[in-house]
């Protein structure tokens, strides 16, 4: 077999080329989608009771926790030491928490968290820390995750690798992609993962 390096860290350039990338599409994402979102705040909140926003901590580059805004899709609010996936046909999961689901657009809200300096607009996507905890102790590469920003999209994701994950196989391909994004990074492939979130079926494939 083949010794395979992983790539270091982005370098100080990498850093600040992304960076002003990510706040240059967050700022222009939120301007245009502003009255998208505003309806769908409306929406989650005349569905079914409870906050429009849902809040729920992560973590994010090199581990470093901080609070994910999405647009609330289930009944619960969830942020303990157990967390329960949701699930195919899940009863938690709202009327209008369903087609946000289907379509990404609970992720909306993440572009606050990407102005704020917490994610970026493509990479690994953050777990809930319960989940992070379970998969670091039964994936040696897991916590290799965290060697970059969190993203609304990730590579991961646009493959298929979304959703549900119901056995540890099923992580391990995700983290495989998310390993392939981090070790390969380029703005070009920034930008056509963003292309391939919004146009390709791929994305959607394994929404709940």
């Amino acid at each position: 077999s083949s010794l395979q390096l992983a790539r270091p860290p982005l370098a100080p350039y990498e850093v600040i080329f992304k960076r002003s990338f990510d706040i240059v599409v967050a700022s222009l994402a939120l301007i245009m989608l502003s009255p998208l979102m505003l309806i769908v705040a409306a929406l989650v909140r005349l569905d079914s009771k409870g906050p429009a926003l849902f809040v729920q901590r992560r973590f994010g580059f090199n581990q470093k926790e901080f609070r994910i805004y999405k647009f609330r899709t289930m009944m619960t609010q969830d942020d303990g030491d157990v967390i329960r996936q949701a699930t195919r046909n899940d009863p938690r999961v709202t009327r209008i928490g369903r087609r946000l689901r289907r379509w990404n657009l609970d992720e909306l809200p993440q572009l606050i968290n990407v102005l704020q300096g917490h994610m970026s607009i493509v990479g690994p996507r953050p777990h809930a820390l319960a989940h992070d905890r379970e998969y670091e102790a039964k994936i040696g590469s897991y916590a290799r995750r965290h060697n970059m920003k969190p993203g609304i999209t990730g590579w991961a994701q646009v493959n298929g690798y979304r959703g549900q994950t119901d056995t540890d196989s099923k992580m391990e391909k995700r983290v495989e992609f998310d390993l392939y994004y981090i070790d390969n990074w380029s703005l070009f492939l920034d930008i056509k993962i963003m292309a391939m979130t919004v146009f390709h079926p791929h994305s959607y494939r394994n929404a709940l």
